[in-house]
């Protein structure tokens, strides 16, 4: 093997990593955001605590998708419907997961570009991802490690407001206040 092709290859695993390390802080932290949504909605529908654990087993675990696609709008109803209170004290809350859940479809949905082109910028701290639009046009969207930690701020502001909203739900519904 040349030491080009070797330099190539280190190049490339240094990038993967790099790309792992991105995307893999921003999914795992979205992973906890999820987790608080299905907290929430099963503690609203199920104050007992066996009863959660089967709600949060048979059907919000056995729907991944349900839990984030349509998660956030059956939060927000039952926000509205049951914990105005919050809805007005978070007024962007639903917005902001919305914005996250988006960011998160595009960074899960599109490729890490590995093409000569980009290599050859020899970029330490910047990956730059494909996607593909509706029209079938190519996409590409630099992004870099400060951005990512930008985004990773704003999941961790929502994940505080979702943890105080769970305690409240379940407060509630608990001692039967809603």
């Amino acid at each position: 093997m040349s030491d080009a092709h070797i330099d190539k290859n280190k190049q490339l695993a240094k990038l993967n990593q790099f790309d792992i390390t991105i995307r893999g802080s921003y999914l795992s932290t979205v992973i906890s955001i999820e987790q608080l949504i299905s907290d929430i909605i099963s503690y609203h529908f199920c104050p007992n605590e066996d009863k959660r654990k089967q709600f949060v087993s048979l059907i919000l675990n056995n729907n991944r998708n349900l839990v984030f696609s349509y998660g956030i709008d059956i939060l927000e109803r039952i926000l509205i419907l049951h914990y105005a209170d919050l809805i007005q004290q978070y007024p962007n809350l639903i917005n902001e997961l919305r914005k996250i859940r988006n960011y998160l479809n595009w960074l899960a949905h599109s490729i890490l570009d590995t093409s000569e082109e980009f290599l050859a910028k020899d970029l330490t701290d910047t990956i730059r991802l494909i996607s593909y639009g509706d029209n079938g046009e190519t996409n590409y969207r630099e992004l870099t490690r400060t951005e990512i930690d930008e985004r990773l701020e704003d999941c961790i502001s929502v994940h505080f407001m979702l943890v105080y909203i769970r305690m409240e739900v379940r407060e509630r519904v608990l001692s039967n206040n809603i």
